[in-house]
């Protein structure tokens, strides 16, 4: 990315990063940048991409919203050339870097990274300089139920809690150890002692790698993606997802005869074979 010289834009003709993770800023939280912007100007400049939309805030975007708030109608920029994949990169660094966001924030932006523009758990590591068990660790707190995300949000419970309970696989065993958690106003490191007696009651066994996420997939993503296969193998294809604490099972049921689903299954095959050859998966394959 090539950087320009900082120059003045109107506030006005500057738009928020669609990509921006984090999705509400409070007026609130922007009161002391306000005054200090008021007293010293804007020392750093905004950093924004000329995109045929206008131009959008890479970085800087609670100085652009204090600066309007001040009364600035000019504000200092950077213009940058870069991609879409560059700028939620950017801002997830900058909030990284200057915003304390939420946990689950956290995760959703990781989220966004791998599931948008395909980066591996590795690779988001290596770009945001962390490891590759924080980002899987932060990812698993996508699949807590709502009730202890909200306890979480709520600081009912911190960070810490809720990273022992997210090795649960069982939903309701999840909920089970949170209430327990609550009820004793545990230590993080009960919590975990908490977590590790449910999953030996549950046969939960299994040790996670590092790199390996566990996402919660719910009954809209299976029916958006059973639409996907009947519209590839036809309308008789259908898609069922079992999943207990020992195993996660995937099936295509395609009904007909053997004549019948020969072919849908030989694009089941090319499917899967594409998918295995693929640069990318084969790098984590070979790990």
């Amino acid at each position: 990315m090539k950087a320009q010289e900082v120059k003045l834009l109107k506030t006005e003709v500057l738009q928020a990063n669609p990509f921006q993770p984090r999705e509400k800023i409070h007026k609130e939280d922007l009161e002391d940048l306000v005054k200090s912007i008021i007293i010293h100007g804007i020392i750093e400049p905004l950093v924004v991409a000329h995109t045929p939309a206008g131009y959008q805030i890479i970085a800087g975007e609670r100085r652009w919203r204090a600066a309007q708030i001040a009364g600035l109608k000019e504000v200092p920029v950077l213009i940058e050339e870069t991609t879409p994949k560059g700028m939620l990169e950017m801002a997830i660094v900058e909030n990284l870097q200057r915003v304390n966001l939420t946990a689950i924030e956290r995760a959703q932006s990781f989220q966004r990274l791998n599931r948008n523009f395909n980066l591996s758990v590795g690779e988001i590591a290596e770009r945001l300089g962390k490891s590759s068990s924080y980002i899987s660790n932060t990812l698993k707190l996508l699949n807590l139920p709502d009730a202890i995300k909200d306890g979480m949000l709520g600081k009912q419970i911190s960070e810490g809690h809720a990273r022992a309970i997210s090795g649960i696989l069982d939903v309701n065993t999840m909920l089970q150890v949170y209430k327990q958690v609550l009820k004793e106003n545990a230590s993080v490191r009960r919590a975990e002692e908490l977590a590790r007696l449910a999953k030996s009651k549950t046969g939960q066994t299994r040790v996670f790698k590092p790199h390996a996420v566990v996402y919660q997939i719910d009954d809209r993503e299976i029916e958006i993606f059973e639409n996907k296969i009947k519209k590839y193998l036809g309308a008789k294809a259908r898609l069922k997802l079992h999943r207990t604490a020992k195993q996660t099972k995937v099936s295509f049921i395609i009904r007909g005869d053997v004549e019948d689903t020969q072919q849908s299954l030989e694009k089941i095959i090319d499917m899967l074979d594409r998918a295995i050859k693929d640069k990318k998966l084969e790098k984590e394959i070979n790990k």
